[in-house]
Parts: structure tokens; C-alpha cells; sequence
């Protein structure tokens, strides 16, 4: 559950939902195609491969256990959520461009807490993403809190985190995605 659900391949599940399915469209000059090419290289690609590079030569684990370790990774995705940003709100596709602006607000925030605590990265990577759906879909999107349930669970099992650290993951992601989408999803 863990390895299917770090927070850069939930931005591809989403991004492949919202290339082929936006209820608003993806601008004028966007392909779902070319849309999803962006996604993963701005928001899939990008920011884990300084994780992925570093991991590999053994001085991290993928899961960036390490609390003090994250900040460096983090202010790198930060670079990469605002450049697709950027791409997207040039193209006037704004069903990606919010999912860009949620990501960037949502590690923001789980930067700036993890400067003191440890949060689940995992977690506020499913609540962000999943608010995204609930917010652009409606009920029908409701079942991804399931999702959000077993994620919580999986972190907590593996003893990647606590039952709280989880928990709180999901809050700030939902928390974050909630107050960031009325200002960047607009249709």
C-alpha cells in the first residue's frame, strides 16, 4: 500500500483522472496527452528524483525517514509544483494548475510542520489530492477516503508513523487543499 501511494504517484493517478476526465477542460492548447506529459515531469519525475538519486547511493531511504532529513526534498518539489504551475497557467488549464497550486501549498505545509514534528508525507499525499477530487468531482469522489483510511492504517502498521502523525497528515492535506482551491480552481 505504501509503495503504490507516496504523494508523486497520487499526483499521476489524479493527473491522468484530470487530464481525460476535467469537467471544465484543459485550455485550448492542451491534449489530455500533453497535459499528462507535463504532470510527469513537473509533478511525478521531478521531485522525487533527487529522493530516488540519493536513496540509491545509500544515504537515504525512500521513505525519507529521517524528519530532519526532508527539507532539502521538500524546497526541491516546491521548485518543481511551481513550475507546473507556471506551464499550466500559461496554457489556461486550470483543473491542473489548482492540482499544481494544491501540491505547492500542501508540501509548504508539511515543510514548515516538519521543521518541529514529524508528519506523514504519505498521508497529506492522498487528503491533498483526494480533497482535489471531492472538490472538482463532488460526492461522487467521496469513496477516495477509503483511501485515505488505509493509507492511515499501512503508515501506522509498517511503524513508519504514529497513529496521530498519520492522521494529522491527512488533515493538513485536506485542510490546505480546501483553503487553496477556491482561490485557483476557478471555472
Amino acid at each position: 500500500m505504501s509503495r503504490l501511494t507516496p504523494a508523486p504517484l497520487i499526483n499521476l493517478y489524479v493527473g491522468i483522472i484530470f487530464s481525460w476526465y476535467s469537467p471544465i477542460g484543459l485550455g485550448s492548447t492542451l491534449t489530455p496527452t500533453t497535459s499528462l506529459l507535463l504532470c510527469i515531469i513537473f509533478m511525478v519525475v521531478l521531485p522525487i528524483s533527487p529522493i530516488i538519486f540519493e536513496a540509491a547511493r545509500g544515504n537515504i531511504d525512500l521513505d525519507v525517514s529521517q524528519r530532519e532529513s526532508r527539507t532539502k526534498f521538500f524546497l526541491f518539489s516546491l521548485l518543481c509544483y511551481v513550475l507546473a504551475f507556471i506551464l499550466y497557467h500559461l496554457y489556461s488549464c486550470t483543473v491542473m494548475s489548482a492540482l499544481a497550486a494544491a501540491y505547492f501549498t500542501v508540501t509548504l505545509g508539511v515543510t514548515i510542520v516538519s521543521l518541529r514534528t514529524k508528519v506523514s508525507v504519505h498521508c497529506a499525499g492522498v487528503g491533498g489530492p483526494g480533497t482535489a477530487l471531492i472538490y472538482v468531482f463532488g460526492a461522487i469522489a467521496t469513496p477516495v477516503i477509503l483511501l485515505w483510511i488505509l493509507v492511515i492504517w499501512a503508515r501506522t502498521v509498517l511503524q513508519q508513523h504514529s497513529m496521530i502523525q498519520s492522521i494529522s497528515g491527512v488533515f493538513l492535506g485536506v485542510i490546505i487543499t480546501a483553503l487553496t482551491y477556491p482561490f485557483v480552481y476557478i471555472s
